[in-house]
C-alpha cells in the first residue's frame, strides 16, 4: 500500500466527524509502537520497504477501525442554531472537508467546528437558552450535546436571559474546563494559559491536573500553563465586553413592554436600569414598543427605540440612567 492507496481509501470514506482524542491517541501509539519495532529490526533495503507497508497498513486500519466503530446517537442532529455572524465565519464538519462559508441560520450539529476570521464573530443558540458568541480570528468544536471546545481564541457564553435554569454546558480547553451555574462569562485562551471572567453568577474551573477553582461574578481568574491561579476583580461594563455585546443576537421587540426591553440592554451591557423618578418608572412601565432591532447592537438599539417613546437614557457608569425627555428651552428674545 503507497501513499496513492491510503488517499484513496481517505477520499472514498466521505466526510466524518472529528474522531475523539481517545482514538487519535490510540492511533498515533499504534504506529509509535511500530516504528520502534521495525526500526530497532531494520537491517536492509527490504526491511525499510516492510517498516513502511506495515506502517501504512497498521494506519490504514486504525483509520477502519474508527470508521467501522459505532458512534453513539448515529446521524448527528442540530444541536445549535447560527443567530448572529459578521465577518469571515467557516464550518468545517470533520478532519476530511474543507471549511466553508456558514449560511445564516445554518443548525450544527457534534463534530462540526467554526472559524472565524480576523474580522469574524459569531454567535451560537443553544439548548435551554444559552448563547455562545465567539471572538475573531477563534476555532470552537461542538463535541457534545453540551459541551463546547475552545481550540484557540476567546469565548462568551450568556447561560440565558430567562428565568428558567439554563441547561448544562461544559467549556473545555487545552488547560482545562468550565462549568456554569446561571452565568455571564468569557473563556480566552492565553498563550499556555486561560482568563477566565465572570459577569454574572458562578463558574466551576476544572484544571486537567485535578485542580478545582470557583469564580463569582466581577472576578478574573489567570490560569497559567503550570496550573497557578490568579484572582482580580474585574468591572462587569465596558471595552472588555464590548465584543461580546456587539455579537449579542437581538431579540423581538414587536409588542414587548419597554421595561422589559431596557431590562435585556442591561444586560447584554453590563450595567443596572436605573429610573430616574418613581414617575418615569410608572411611564416606562406602561409602554409597549414596536418595530425590529434587526442588525442593531444594543446601544444602537436602545437609541432607536427610546427615539419613538417619552422617555430618554443617558449611561454613566454602571448604570443606565432612564429618565423623562426635558424641554428645550429657547433662547429668549
Amino acid at each position: 500500500m503507497n501513499d496513492n492507496d491510503i488517499e484513496r481509501v481517505l477520499q472514498s470514506a466521505g466526510a466524518r466527524e472529528k474522531p475523539p482524542r481517545e482514538i487519535g491517541r490510540e492511533i498515533r501509539g499504534r504506529l509509535r509502537t511500530e516504528w520502534l519495532a521495525v526500526v530497532a529490526s531494520r537491517r536492509s533495503s527490504r526491511r525499510r520497504q516492510t517498516f513502511f507497508a506495515l506502517a501504512a497498513g497498521v494506519l490504514a486500519a486504525a483509520i477502519g477501525v474508527w470508521f467501522a466503530a459505532p458512534r453513539p446517537g448515529g446521524a448527528a442532529d442540530p444541536v445549535a442554531t447560527m443567530t448572529f455572524a459578521a465577518g469571515e465565519v467557516r464550518v468545517s464538519s470533520g478532519w476530511y472537508t474543507a471549511w466553508r462559508d456558514i449560511v445564516p441560520g445554518q443548525p450544527l450539529a457534534v463534530g462540526q467546528s467554526l472559524k472565524t476570521g480576523p474580522s469574524g464573530r459569531v454567535a451560537l443558540a443553544l439548548p435551554g437558552g444559552v448563547s455562545a458568541r465567539l471572538d475573531h480570528d477563534a476555532i470552537l468544536d461542538i463535541t457534545g450535546t453540551e459541551e463546547l471546545t475552545l481550540e484557540r481564541g476567546a469565548l462568551y457564553v450568556d447561560a440565558g436571559f430567562a428565568t428558567s435554569p439554563a441547561s448544562r454546558l461544559d467549556v473545555i480547553t487545552p488547560s482545562g474546563s468550565v462549568r456554569h451555574v446561571g452565568t455571564q462569562y468569557e473563556v480566552r485562551l492565553m498563550g499556555t494559559g486561560v482568563r477566565l471572567r465572570v459577569r454574572e453568577g458562578r463558574v466551576e474551573w476544572r484544571a486537567r491536573t485535578g485542580g478545582i477553582e470557583q469564580s463569582e461574578t466581577g472576578e478574573q481568574l489567570m490560569i497559567a500553563g503550570d496550573g497557578t491561579v490568579e484572582r482580580q476583580p474585574m468591572p462587569l461594563y465596558g471595552e472588555a465586553w464590548d465584543w461580546a455585546a456587539a455579537t449579542a443576537p437581538g431579540i423581538e421587540i414587536e409588542g414587548l413592554p419597554l421595561t422589559t426591553f431596557l431590562t435585556w440592554v442591561g444586560r447584554e451591557l453590563g450595567r443596572e436600569i436605573a429610573y430616574a423618578t418613581p414617575a418615569t418608572a410608572a411611564d416606562a412601565a406602561g409602554i409597549v414598543v414596536h418595530g425590529s432591532i434587526a442588525g442593531l447592537t444594543p446601544v444602537q438599539a436602545l437609541d432607536a427605540v427610546l427615539a419613538t417613546t417619552s422617555v430618554r437614557a443617558v449611561i454613566a457608569d454602571d448604570r443606565i440612567v432612564v429618565g423623562s425627555e426635558e424641554p428645550v428651552l429657547q433662547p429668549a428674545d
